[in-house]
């Protein structure tokens, strides 16, 4: 599918994020280039882009071409000054966070671990790792918000908040609205899979994909939808949450209430239990990546029976979802999938090909150790410069330039996207 721009006279803001998104997309473009694809007269394309550039979201610079008549061609890209936001990663043992740009470049990262379940000390522990994050940087001048990515589902009284793999003690996503009244900053938040699903979308290995699902393998499991560029949400915002659909027939008992649930077979706290380490879930890459490394028994094991319910869900959800391909990430080291994913090969044959056609069926993130936390910070970004329909019907007042040329909604506390 491809964004195209309206003429409706209210629809100022929206042409222009689609301009930055095909932009974003192309890696640079020609005016010229930009009016055919999105269908703006060239006078529209040619006040965006001088708008664009004269609040410092996009540069110019002139493509040299050898031997050309006349003036080469102008290009715009994104500028990787114009903005920068904050992820912050919470997990059961550790809270990650991140500074990155404009272009989905880390600047500098941040771990600290941390017993999630005390949310008075997570909400200080996020509180500095801000504080950490902005001190010292010039990224920071033009700082969009925080976002907070998060295990779910939320607001399901049986199953939100409750056991190893989510954010046990927790009742309500209060925290959030304090980190920001103490920051005063926006705050953005989401269920972690429907975070690294946006920052593949929008930096990462989906970027030429318009539907995917995307399968976060952390401490538990989750997976996000991603159809026509937009996380599908479901009724109450924690639809395709495939870690706890069983799979399993009078299997494993399940912190949900059910047996068998994929999550108990295909996460980083399954391994953990085989294992009887609680260091690989909560420990950080570098243990993972070192047990790996020596080829434990253990966990050779256990890759070869996950691998058994990784074949089964990818067959499952691409009959059901049919995408365009299935990307992994997570906070697993991309080393641990990959031997993970290629155990599970050949894949069973299902509506997106056969045993004999594999290519293109799962991507990898390419991120590794940033995948989780540049998922987080790709919310605010996401929140100022994706282009959906619904900035036609917002009223822009009090804001700042960025805001008033984008628009964006208000916010008075944390937002969830």
């Amino acid at each position: 599918m491809v964004s195209r721009g309206t003429t409706q006279q209210s629809s100022a803001p929206y042409n222009r994020r689609i301009v930055l998104d095909v932009i974003r997309r192309q890696g640079s473009m020609s005016r010229k280039e930009i009016v055919d694809t999105v269908s703006l007269s060239p006078q529209t394309v040619a006040n965006i882009t001088s708008d664009l550039e004269s609040i410092g979201l996009i540069v110019s610079r002139r493509l040299k071409v050898e031997k050309s008549r006349g003036q080469p061609p102008i290009v715009f890209e994104l500028n990787p000054n114009g903005g920068s936001s904050i992820g912050i990663s919470l997990e059961p043992g550790r809270v990650s966070g991140a500074l990155a740009n404009l272009v989905g470049e880390v600047i500098r990262k941040q771990e600290v671990e941390v017993d999630a379940r005390d949310k008075r000390h997570t909400l200080m522990v996020m509180v500095n790792l801000i504080k950490d994050l902005t001190a010292r940087s010039a990224a920071t001048d033009r700082l969009w918000g925080v976002g907070v990515a998060l295990p779910g589902p939320f607001a399901v009284t049986d199953m939100s908040f409750g056991g190893p793999t989510a954010l046990e003690g927790w009742n309500d996503l209060s925290v959030l609205d304090e980190l920001h009244r103490i920051t005063g900053l926006h705050v953005f938040y989401s269920v972690d899979s429907v975070a690294g699903a946006l920052g593949e979308s929008l930096f990462g290995v989906a970027k030429d994909l318009n539907n995917f699902f995307y399968m976060h393998f952390s401490v538990g499991l989750g997976g996000t939808l991603v159809s026509n560029r937009s996380a599908y949400k479901g009724a109450n915002g924690n639809a395709t949450e495939i870690g706890h659909v069983p799979l399993v027939p009078g299997g494993r008992p399940c912190y949900c209430g059910n047996r068998g649930c994929l999550e108990r077979y295909l996460s980083l706290h399954s391994l953990s239990e085989a294992l009887g380490r609680a260091d690989v879930k909560d420990g950080g890459r570098e243990v993972l990546a070192k047990i790996l490394q020596d080829q434990d028994p253990g966990l050779l094991q256990w890759c070869r029976e996950a691998a058994v319910h990784l074949r089964n869900a990818v067959c499952m959800i691409e009959n059901l979802l049919d995408p365009e391909s299935i990307v992994i990430g997570g906070s697993a080291p991309k080393a641990f999938l990959e031997h993970l994913v290629s155990l599970a090969m050949p894949l069973l044959g299902s509506v997106r090909g056969s045993p004999r056609t594999p290519d293109n069926r799962i991507r990898l993130s390419e991120r590794d150790e940033d995948s989780s936390i540049l998922g987080a910070a790709v919310l605010p970004i996401y929140e100022m410069l994706s282009p959906r329909f619904e900035m036609l019907l917002q009223e822009r007042r009090g804001q700042s330039r960025v805001e008033g040329l984008l628009g964006r909604r208000p916010a008075s506390g944390a937002g969830r996207l």
